[in-house]
């Protein structure tokens, strides 16, 4: 194979001359065969200096690709850390909320739970102080009735006497 004078590879001819790539002339049969060699092997060189450099280029991309994703993992796992130690955060202030809620609560209890019983003391107080007063007003009714009544029945029996 050589190239041809457009710069594209063919097929050479199989014989006597050749077209040559620079100056477009006919050369001899055996001079075209040495330049096709040297063509062939020039050729050769070119796609093995192409393929090393595609192998590079294609290493370096590999190689960046590689540093991108780990460097994603390295990011990723810096936010799933950090998201892990903000819900840690909040999970620690609503349980904080949580018992100050709570704390307060009882407090509230033990508030109206003493108010209840200092209420209920004080009535408890009072109706043992009107269930006194009512039992002195009823024996002091009861002594005065029969007072009473008794100086009804002492002036009558002392006009039958």
């Amino acid at each position: 194979m050589s190239v041809n004078a457009y710069g594209r590879f063919g097929d050479t001819d199989s014989g006597a001359a050749s077209d040559s790539a620079v100056d477009g002339t006919r050369r001899p049969a055996s001079q075209g065969g040495v330049d096709d060699a040297l063509e062939s092997s020039a050729a050769a060189r070119l796609l093995e200096m192409t393929a090393g450099e595609v192998e590079k280029w294609r290493a370096e991309a590999e190689d960046e690709a590689a540093a991108i994703v780990a460097s994603a993992r390295i990011e990723a796992a810096e936010v799933v850390r950090a998201a892990g130690v903000e819900a840690d955060r909040v999970i620690s202030a609503a349980r904080a909320a949580a018992g100050q809620t709570m704390n307060d609560a009882r407090v509230q209890a033990d508030r109206v739970r003493d108010e209840t019983t200092a209420l209920r003391n004080r009535a408890d107080a009072e109706i043992a102080h009107l269930q006194r007063v009512e039992s002195d007003h009823r024996h002091q009714l009861r002594q005065h009735l029969t007072e009473m009544l008794d100086r009804v029945d002492t002036p009558a029996e002392e006009d039958h006497s």
